[in-house]
């Protein structure tokens, strides 16, 4: 509505006449009542500034909320990504141990098979019945290992694994265990209220608190024109004959504002200036109603706005309650976290200091076991190829010492015949004193077999008789058996 500096207004220096006809004194004084009647929106007024003051009392509020629920995320962001890269580097560890482990463990089955391989040739492999004494059962080359060796390893060896899998099974437990914190945790993040400006970092709250105080002020506007339109009025009724009577007469016993100005003396006004004004009155009039609907409209927004912020208010409070309880299980979290890595360092310092390095020496005992019984299986199918070798060396050691025999006896017959002749011819001339052996008989010489002790009782006698002796206990073995000694030496060079 125009107010009382518009151009259309008393003081306005055009003093245009804006009306279609001339006022009665019932038209000045129904446009007061209608006046007085308006201005009961001082009420708006009023709710107007309860709510700019709560939404003011929000606003610090909000940045109080914002502030802390920003940095409690922040807070809540940097923990949790630490606590993530602590699992991460858990399963890293886990991960690098248990390829590790897989890959000895593999070593440690291939050496192990190996040498069960060995083991079966040694079990499979009969000793010749040649060599063992008459009578005895039958044996075989395993028969002559240690075989608690292997057993004795093989049992520390699963000692060794099964404490590696208690390790792994307790570190398991642990993870299991900081999973579910940490999706409690995650439970927790995901179900913090937001809303399109929390996620943004942006609240609405300034925005709305802007908005409300343009309202007040448009009203504190509207309001003020309606209180000038009630003051043209009351101006125009003392002008006009019987205007205070009958303005008195129309609120009946409801007081009037201003209403020592309505029974005051008038100031003086020209008939143009009364008519100006009665035209600028006349216009106001008009708009009255629209003024007062829209008090009402901006106090409804305003109403509406002030809802706003306090839902907005209310969401931030529910972030900061379910913020805080955030922080309460990162607490306990963070807490937590010192045992599930001092669970993965014992898993880690086992793997090292223990589960590995009797691993690594188990792979390297199966292999050294497996190298000492080849060559062992190797050195019995030597054996059998020395010992045809030495029973040829003795049967042509025996028909040497048979060709020595009969040259030994065809001497010794010569020189017993010789002898005899001797005797024949010159013996009854030579006095039987003359030589003490004239008369003996001639020195036997035999050729034959000496054991190593006998070689030994025998160093006192002559040269010739040392080294004839020949080891009969050789063990007569069959060419079958030699060729399958040959095959397996040439196998295993």
């Amino acid at each position: 509505m125009t107010s009382p500096d518009s151009p259309s207004s008393p003081a306005s220096s055009n003093g245009s006449k804006v009306f279609n006809r001339s006022l009665t004194l019932e038209d000045i004084v129904h446009y007061f009542v209608a006046s007085k009647r308006s201005l009961n929106t001082q009420t708006v007024l009023w709710r107007a500034n309860e709510i700019v003051t709560s939404a003011r009392d929000f606003l610090e509020e909000n940045a109080v909320l914002v502030a802390r629920n920003t940095s409690i995320r922040n807070i809540i962001d940097v923990q949790t990504d630490s606590l993530a890269a602590v699992r991460t580097g858990i399963d890293v560890v886990e991960s690098e141990v248990q390829t590790e482990f897989k890959s000895l463990l593999h070593s440690l089955d291939t050496a192990f098979a190996g040498l069960q391989s060995t083991l079966n040739v040694l079990r499979e492999t009969p000793i010749e019945s040649s060599l063992q004494p008459p009578d005895t059962p039958q044996k075989h080359l395993f028969d002559f290992i240690d075989s608690a060796t292997v057993t004795n390893l093989k049992d520390s060896l699963t000692a060794c694994i099964d404490r590696y899998n208690d390790a792994r099974s307790l570190l398991n437990d642990s993870n299991d265990a900081f999973d579910t914190s940490l999706s409690t945790l995650h439970n927790a993040i995901a179900s913090v209220p937001s809303s399109p400006a929390s996620r943004s970092n942006h609240s609405p709250v300034p925005g709305l608190y802007h908005e409300l105080e343009e309202h007040a002020r448009e009203n504190a506007g509207l309001f003020q024109s309606l209180v000038k339109h009630y003051d043209l009025c009351v101006t125009a009724l003392k002008h006009t004959e019987g205007g205070s009577a009958a303005a008195t007469e129309a609120v009946g016993d409801t007081p009037i504002p201003s209403g020592d100005e309505l029974y005051a003396p008038p100031e003086p006004m020209s008939e143009e200036e009364r008519q100006e004004m009665l035209a600028v009155l006349q216009n106001d009039s008009m708009q009255v109603e629209d003024a007062v609907l829209e008090l009402h409209d901006r106090e409804s927004e305003m109403s509406s706005l002030l809802s706003q912020v306090e839902a907005h208010i209310a969401l931030l409070r529910e972030q900061d309650t379910a913020l805080a309880n955030i922080l309460r299980i990162l607490s306990n979290l963070s807490a937590d976290a010192k045992s599930y890595i001092a669970v993965s360092r014992s898993f880690y310092d086992s793997w090292t200091q223990d589960t590995r390095e009797i691993l690594l020496n188990g792979i390297d005992e199966w292999e050294n076991q497996r190298e000492f019984y080849e060559r062992f299986d190797l050195a019995y199918a030597e054996l059998l190829v020395e010992i045809s070798a030495r029973r040829r060396r003795h049967e042509k050691a025996k028909r040497k010492a048979e060709e020595a025999q009969k040259d030994l006896d065809k001497l010794y017959a010569e020189d017993e015949k010789a002898r005899e002749q001797f005797a024949l011819t010159q013996g009854d001339y030579l006095p039987l004193d003359i030589w003490p052996g004239l008369r003996d008989q001639p020195r036997r010489y035999e050729v034959r077999a000496i054991s190593a002790e006998q070689a030994e009782d025998d160093e006192g006698r002559e040269e010739d008789s040392r080294g004839r002796s020949v080891d009969a206990s050789i063990p007569q073995l069959s060419r079958k058996v030699v060729e399958r000694a040959l095959a397996r030496v040439e196998r295993r060079m």
